[in-house]
């Protein structure tokens, strides 16, 4: 009977591990899973020893006990190092120490057979139902009890020690490991201070109850899963308060930090709880709470000062993922949200900085504008007059300084409104061809006058109608072309749009369009290409004597550019040119390719010096199926109207040749003056070419003119108009200065003026007498006397109004006007000084029908009154 219960004691631990969930408990099982075994050892060879009687064979399973002996006590001082999270004491050398003295002790219990090291003799004594063995004990044994005892007291005082850094919640957990170690500690002591032989050894029973404890400390108790790792990382090692409850709401424990936070004098959770309910509504709420997750902000008031605190719950899940409980973090982020309340002042000052620096560009455009628009305008008056050369040289260098001043205060306007954040993209329809052709119609004169040629190479698979910001697309081209006729003394400047896009018939929403604009000037040296980039800076400093420019235009342009996305790329040789470009992303809305033909124009010759002019000229003809051949001179022309008989239209760049292009386009009709169907010629001219040499090239029967630079909708309506009629008269612009002068029979123009400025007054009237001798202008120094005027006067045809002017300004003005039913008709133009893209769609949200840009040339204003002006007249 006392033999089967052994038997049971012994197996006992080695069933425990069969119902321990290894990969819960982590490394701890291992070390259980191992104590267990070495207890097992221990006690089925006490078993089998008792059951001996010689004693050889018990000095067999003496030897087998210590096999589990040697190996207890290293393993229990294991097993608390993890439960204590001094893990880290661990390692291999560490190890081989730990294990010398029984792997000694071993070698001695196993080789005793040949000493008396261990066991120095051995007595068989007859205890009634067992034969027992009295040994002798020897240095060894005296070793391995001393050793066990040594790290078994460690062990203890590890526990004792843990007692002490946990909450009294968790103590308990501490208490059932102590339990398990003292069950064998003290049963050891009893064993050793023993006299004689002992029946039955009690050491077996203390190992069942190391491991019954062992068991529960690490499942029913969630031993290593709360106590050392929760505790250690969401307790030992944070700032943040902690609370853990049950799955009641009810508090289990709290950390230092939310005692601090508590303002509580010890960890205690009944205390806690109290001063919870009482002062922090918040977190009480989440104690209450059955969400499994949960996250506040809110303030408390400590003293004088507002804390601000951010608390979350979140659920503890349990085995089979059951909640167990419940955790709640709280984080003093006070020092967060001052930052953020800097931030935020931070960012209103920086709006509201903007805001004047904003109103003071408003205002410095308009103070240095209303004077600037004075002296350019009457400085232009001043260039129409009749003036000997010296005088005229006088006029002409002041209005290029006028407009070099301009030019100045827009770029600086421009760089400051981009830096300032001001300057928003505005993605909308546009027709792409008519941007180009008004670009390049804008700086022809530029080049025409220089001797350059300014071409339009243009693919035309892209499509008329994009998606863009049709103002800052302009600036940049415009920048970019300016560049590059500055500093190209001969030969052409070329705009050419190339589409990326893999070649299709199909209508592709999306286009990527390459915008490159190169030239044949002095180029840019490669230690200098990215500096030209920095504002206010350029290649070289003699540049600025030479060409003038402020350095501002690249910088500006890629900023703009940014916006949209993109950037300035640069390819440049010195003395050969240099090639500034840009990929943009659009979208089209009728990407085809051209479906009209005029083959029926049979082929063309044009006649061009320039290689690249001709080149593109003979491409864009070719796009509309016109079979074309380019020739350089005039002797490569003749012998190709002599020997080509198909040659049904010839264009002529005036350029070749100059005042004898006239004499030689003749002597070509000459040539073909018998041929059927008639041979037609186009004269192509640019901006700069007088009158007269229009009039020469109608009087010898050209049967039209081609104005430079050529674009494919300039070649669309001349093909179109040589289609029509195979005796199409020669269509040639009319000469004006204006528009016609209206019958003096039919009522005058009216026009009412308001403008603070004197001398702006007097050029808009002068701009008007010169428009319309018989127009009747009214003129008023502010608004309010512009609504007497209004009161006591006819109603005008048209009202131009200051933006700023005292008493009654240029938008209250308009809301006056706009509210008498006599007066509610009349258009209005704004006149202002403010050139940010801003006042531009300000004035249109108001309600203006128009506005003019100070200072406003001749030209400007004649094309804005022009609207009203020829309605009236009709």
């Amino acid at each position: 009977m006392v033999l089967l219960l052994m038997v049971l004691v012994a197996i006992a631990p080695v069933l425990l591990i069969f119902f321990l969930k290894k990969e819960v408990q982590g490394k701890a099982s291992s070390y259980f899973s191992a104590l267990m075994i070495a207890c097992f050892v221990y006690s089925i060879s006490n078993v089998f020893e008792l059951t001996m009687e010689t004693i050889p064979s018990k000095l067999l399973m003496l030897k087998g006990m210590y096999l589990g002996a040697v190996m207890f006590a290293p393993l229990v001082l294991l097993f608390t190092l993890i439960y204590t999270e001094r893990g880290n004491w661990i390692n291999r050398n560490r190890m081989y120490l730990l294990f010398v003295v029984p792997a000694i002790n071993l070698l001695l219990v196993w080789t005793n057979d040949f000493h008396t090291y261990f066991y120095s003799s051995f007595v068989l004594v007859n205890k009634g139902e067992f034969i027992m063995m009295v040994t002798g004990k020897g240095f060894g044994y005296w070793l391995h009890q001393s050793y066990t005892l040594l790290l078994l007291f460690v062990s203890l005082f590890l526990l004792i020690k843990r007692i002490r850094e946990v909450p009294p919640i968790d103590s308990k957990q501490v208490f059932m490991v102590i339990l398990g170690l003292c069950s064998p500690f003290f049963v050891y002591l009893l064993y050793l201070t023993s006299r004689g032989p002992v029946l039955i050894d009690y050491i077996t029973f203390s190992f069942l109850g190391t491991g019954l404890f062992f068991y529960l400390g690490l499942t029913r108790y969630n031993l290593f899963k709360i106590a050392p790792i929760a505790y250690r990382t969401l307790f030992d090692n944070m700032q943040e308060g902690v609370l853990v409850t049950d799955t009641y709401g009810t508090l289990i424990t709290l950390n230092l930090a939310a005692a601090n936070m508590f303002e509580l004098k010890t960890i205690n959770q009944n205390i806690a709880l109290k001063v919870i309910k009482k002062d922090w509504p918040e977190i009480h709420e989440l104690l209450t709470s059955s969400e499994d997750y949960r996250m506040i902000e809110f303030s408390y008031k400590v003293g004088d000062y507002l804390n601000w605190y951010l608390v979350s719950k979140s659920s503890i899940k349990g085995q089979n993922r059951k909640s167990v409980g419940s955790i709640i973090l709280l984080r003093d982020i006070t020092q967060e949200k001052l930052f953020q309340f800097e931030i935020q002042r931070s960012r209103e000052e920086a709006e509201e900085a903007n805001r004047a620096k904003s109103e003071f560009l408003a205002n410095m455009s308009h103070e240095i504008r209303t004077p600037l628009n004075g002296v350019i305008g009457f400085t232009e008056l001043l260039s129409n007059t009749q003036l000997n050369e010296q005088q005229a040289k006088y006029a002409n260098t002041a209005l290029n300084s006028a407009n070099a001043l301009l030019d100045l205060i827009n770029d600086i306007l421009d760089l400051a409104k981009i830096e300032s954040g001001k300057s928003e993209t505005n993605i909308k329809q546009l027709h792409l061809h008519e941007l180009l052709e008004t670009i390049l119609d804008v700086l022809s004169f530029q080049a025409h006058k220089k001797g350059l040629e300014l071409i339009l190479d243009l693919d035309p698979r892209i499509g008329d109608v994009i998606e863009t910001d049709e103002l800052k697309l302009k600036q940049v081209l415009i920048n970019l072309l300016n560049n590059a006729l500055k500093f190209t003394e001969k030969g052409q400047v070329i705009m050419k749009l190339t589409l990326l896009n893999p070649y299709t018939e199909e209508f592709q929403e999306n286009l990527n369009i390459r915008f490159s604009v190169s030239d044949s000037g002095i180029g840019i040296p490669k230690s200098k290409q990215q500096l030209i980039f920095e504002a206010f800076s350029q290649a070289d400093s003699s540049t600025t004597k030479k060409f003038g420019g402020t350095g501002l235009g690249l910088t500006i342009s890629n900023k703009l550019l940014k916006l949209l996305g993109s950037s300035i790329q640069l390819k440049s040789e010195m003395g050969k040119g240099s090639d500034f470009y840009f990929d943009l992303e659009v979208k089209t809305m009728n990407f085809k390719l051209p479906s009209q033909d005029f083959s029926q124009l049979s082929e063309t010759l044009i006649v061009d010096g320039n290689e690249a002019s001709g080149k593109v000229l003979k491409a864009n003809c070719e796009s509309f199926g016109i079979k074309a051949t380019h020739v350089k001179t005039v002797s490569d022309t003749f012998f190709a109207l002599e020997n080509n008989l198909n040659i049904a239209l010839v264009i002529l760049n005036n350029s070749l040749l100059g005042s004898n292009s006239v004499w030689t386009m003749q002597k070509m009709m000459t040539v073909v003056k018998d041929r059927t169907p008639q041979v037609r010629f186009v004269a192509a001219v640019g901006s700069i070419e007088q009158e007269a040499t229009i009039k020469l090239y109608s009087s010898i029967g050209c049967n039209t003119i081609l104005y430079k630079p050529s674009t494919p909708s300039k070649l669309e309506m001349l093909f179109e108009s040589l289609v029509k009629t195979r005796d199409a008269k020669a269509e040639f612009p009319k000469a004006h200065n204006g528009s016609n002068i209206p019958p003096k029979d039919k009522e005058p123009f009216k026009l009412l003026v308001a403008e603070d400025n004197a001398v702006n007054r007097m050029l808009i009237k002068i701009y008007m007498e010169k428009l319309d001798p018989n127009a009747i202008i009214l003129e008023a120094e502010n608004g309010e006397e512009a609504l007497e005027l209004l009161r006591n006067s006819t109603i005008p045809d048209l009202v131009i109004t200051d933006i700023n002017m005292p008493k009654l300004d240029g938008y209250e003005l308009l809301k006056e006007i706009r509210s008498k039913p006599n007066t509610n008709q009349i258009p209005v133009v704004g006149f202002t000084a403010n050139a940010l893209q801003s006042e531009a769609e300000e004035l249109k949200n108001a309600g203006f029908d128009g506005f003019l840009t100070k200072p406003v040339v001749q030209e400007k204003f004649r094309k804005t009154v022009l609207r009203w002006l020829k309605i009236d007249n009709q």
